[in-house]
């Protein structure tokens, strides 16, 4: 469960001071599903960015299932967003020179999984995405939904 309390995220542009978040209480429990939508510059990446652990309030809490990421140490907030925390980027973040497969296998490799369980976790995860036939396939042989991990459509 995530829960924000009074989050704040001050950006400084020289003298000028921007307020990307002001003030959010949120929780989300486990299983919810939340669409975030508004305005252009109205704070939704920021926001995102600070549930994804990726980075911190001004001030305020971001809690995950009771730790305060605002607070946590990095190697505990990187620990906590490979076991906990999934994020599809608006830019795919893909390593262009590796396979569809071997992407997804990078995110395995922080919690020690041996590299068969990899490829495999990684096949079953692209199969189940409708991109069973692309596992060999370098992120420049695929289409921006593919590389997003899109399900095709019917």
């Amino acid at each position: 469960m995530y829960r924000l309390t009074v989050v704040t995220k001050r950006y400084t542009r020289g003298k000028e001071t921007v307020d990307a978040l002001r003030g959010i209480d949120l929780t989300i429990a486990d299983g919810d599903q939340l669409v975030i939508q508004g305005p252009t510059g109205g704070g939704k990446s920021t926001l995102l960015q600070m549930i994804g652990g990726l980075d911190r309030p001004s001030s305020g809490s971001v809690e995950l299932d009771g730790v305060d990421l605002a607070t946590t140490g990095e190697a505990r907030l990187t620990r906590l967003r490979a076991e906990k925390i999934g994020i599809i980027f608006q830019s795919f973040n893909l390593i262009p020179t590796l396979t569809a497969q071997e992407n997804v296998e990078t995110a395995l490799v922080p919690l020690g999984v041996k590299p068969a369980e990899r490829r495999e976790r990684a096949a079953k995860t692209l199969r189940s995405v409708g991109l069973g036939e692309r596992l060999t396939h370098v992120p420049s042989e695929m289409s921006g939904g593919q590389q997003l991990g899109v399900p095709p459509g019917p």
